[in-house]
């Protein structure tokens, strides 16, 4: 596996890209990432101990060889708190939130956390009783198209985000029949989660 497959399963598994994840280990640019994707440079030493150093659970053995796994020994797999209250409890401060159960999914572990969705806007996608996985983004990293949790001075509502313009996001529901648009300004939102992925409630 290359240096840069190995960067991106890391940044993938943390549900960022590129330019988040740059931020998010406290580079000013993505530039220097960017050069490994190219084959220019390998990951050095210092950038190793950089992202182990936000991100302990990586081994860095594994980053700068290849060898073993990408997870430390014993690091297992994180547990995802899930929440089942109505969005409009959720604030920037989660650990005031009742926690509802603790969820082991490997597939997800690098969500933050798990909420139980209420309504119909996003339907089919993710239907009313869906557990729905979310990781914390930059309000700069949003990919227009995709599924967010927003958390807003007004509202807070899971949609899609589409561009408006420099100051507005237009939000926009998968059941567009029964729910409008909602326009927001950036400077209302106080957090921004991209929907990492959906179970369905099953019954048995």
């Amino acid at each position: 596996m290359s240096d840069w497959a190995r960067l991106d399963r890391v940044i993938q598994y943390f549900g960022l890209n590129v330019n988040s994840f740059a931020r998010e280990i406290g580079l000013n640019r993505a530039e220097r990432l960017y050069q490994i994707k190219k084959g220019n440079y390998s990951i050095s030493k210092n950038l190793a101990g950089v992202i182990v150093k936000h991100f302990p659970e990586v081994s860095e053995t594994w980053l700068l060889t290849g060898q073993g796994h990408m997870l430390v020994s014993g690091a297992g797999v994180a547990k995802i708190p899930l929440y089942s209250i109505d969005l409009d409890a959720f604030g920037t401060d989660l650990s005031t939130l009742p926690v509802t159960d603790e969820l082991e999914i490997p597939l997800l572990a690098a969500s933050d956390f798990a909420f139980v969705n209420p309504g119909e806007a996003m339907s089919p996608e993710i239907g009313n009783g869906s557990v729905v996985f979310v990781k914390k983004v930059d309000k700069d990293a949003v990919v227009f198209g995709d599924i967010y949790l927003i958390l807003s001075s007004r509202m807070n509502v899971v949609r899609y985000v589409r561009g408006l313009d420099d100051k507005n996001w237009r939000l926009v529901a998968k059941n567009v029949t029964n729910f409008d648009d909602i326009i927001m300004s950036k400077a209302d939102v106080k957090a921004v989660y991209k929907v990492k992925g959906v179970l369905s409630m099953i019954s048995i």
